[in-house]
């Protein structure tokens, strides 16, 4: 029994111009649908972050005050960075830039003024 050799066209190896388009196009349509959901994923986890980085300086504002009777002295990032001098903050732990207004040692108020660092 002799083998049979079995002759391909030229049309018929391989994929066609057109379904290579549908293809590139399919994957652009899916592209289009799925960036604006991670875009507002993005959004939400940093304003997450920012949250509680601003709840996390807060009370260690508080715990300074409580210890040294007063709070820190200095502008916003010399006030976090005593904090972390003292220990009450991890500095790896904070990311983005935050406000400190704190003109009544009772009503003090933590601001994040870009989440997540950015």
């Amino acid at each position: 029994m002799q083998p049979v050799e079995v002759k391909r066209d030229a049309r018929t190896t391989g994929f066609s111009l057109i379904e290579i388009m549908i293809a590139v196009v399919i994957i652009g349509i899916l592209i289009v649908m799925i960036t604006p959901q991670l875009l507002r994923a993005s959004g939400r986890a940093q304003n997450t972050a920012c949250a509680g980085n601003v709840r996390t300086i807060s009370a260690a504002l508080a715990e300074y005050q409580l210890i040294h009777g007063q709070l820190p002295t200095g502008n916003s990032a010399q006030q976090i960075q005593t904090l972390v001098s003292d220990g009450l903050l991890s500095n790896d732990a904070l990311s983005g830039n935050y406000v400190i207004q704190d003109a009544d040692a009772n009503n003090i108020a933590v601001t994040c003024l870009s989440p997540g660092g950015m």
